[in-house]
């Protein structure tokens, strides 16, 4: 290298130009500004939601002036609406529907239930009803239902349904879920029996059904009117058992006085036993 002549300067790498800097600077400030502004309008959209909410449960213009229930009959109309504590006059967008239907399930008659709201002023409620179909004596009498559940303390209006007897506590699930194992032997066999209740119950039949006897080792043994006071069906196939015994009825009035049978076995299904009655 020459004397008198200088090296060229190197450039620092780590020194940014200030139009860099100045971009960069740009770029945070619309960024803020543009998060600042997101948070102003959440903060706004919030505001708004709550007056409107606020609005909407509070003006007069959506006061339910008509509250309508239907599919009642054991429960009457202010139960159902104090039950789901709804009352005329109330905001219909101030009524919590979910909560008004989960209170009115909760009522031992009530099996389904339904709430809607109806723009302007109007609430529309909808309940099924359990139906009771037979008395099941466990201490006390329950009323059971269509599906062979327990929903409700029995009493006298009620003395005209069949009773089932020999009955443990969890013999029958509650129609409320709780206890709520349905494979029991008890409650399958009473739940094939149910439908065929109306008619086994029916006065002037060949023999009417008082109630049963319900037992986890030999099945159900139904109790009846008249001479013939018992009527074995053990497990299962209860139609087709029930038609062989008034096939039976039939047969004996022709040959036999009905007054000599006390009890009918038709438990087996390849056989039958007639047990005399005590002369």
């Amino acid at each position: 290298m020459s004397a008198g002549k200088r090296k060229p300067a190197k450039k620092n790498r780590f020194v940014v130009p200030e139009a860099v800097r100045l971009e960069r600077r740009r770029q945070r400030r619309r960024a803020f500004l543009f998060g600042t502004g997101l948070l102003c309008l959440a903060a706004v959209c919030s505001a708004l939601c709550v007056v409107s909410y606020a609005w909407l449960t509070q003006t007069p213009l959506f006061k339910a002036r008509f509250v309508i229930v239907s599919g009642n009959r054991v429960v009457t109309h202010g139960a159902v609406l104090e039950t789901a504590g709804i009352h005329n006059g109330d905001n219909i967008f101030g009524i919590n529907l979910d909560v008004a239907r989960t209170r009115l399930v909760a009522h031992p008659w009530v099996d389904t239930a339904s709430v809607i709201r109806e723009f302007p002023n109007r609430i529309i409620i909808r309940v099924t009803e359990h139906t009771p179909v037979a008395v099941a004596e466990i201490g006390h009498p329950y009323l059971v239902n269509s599906r062979g559940e327990i929903f409700e303390k029995g009493s006298k209006a009620f003395e005209g349904l069949p009773v089932f007897k020999n009955l443990k506590r969890g013999s029958l699930p509650l129609a409320d879920g709780a206890s709520a194992d349905r494979s029991g032997t008890v409650h399958r066999e009473i739940k094939e029996l149910i439908p065929l209740l109306d008619s086994l119950t029916r006065k002037g039949g060949r023999f009417v059904m008082t109630g049963a006897v319900a037992d986890p080792d030999t099945g159900l043994r139904l109790l009846t009117e008249g001479a013939t006071q018992s009527i074995d069906l053990g497990f299962g196939h209860y139609e087709k058992k029930i038609k062989r015994v008034n096939e039976l009825f039939a047969l004996l009035e022709k040959k036999v006085n009905l007054t000599a049978v006390a009890a009918i076995d038709v438990s087996d299904p390849n056989s039958v036993v007639i047990k005399p009655a005590k002369s």
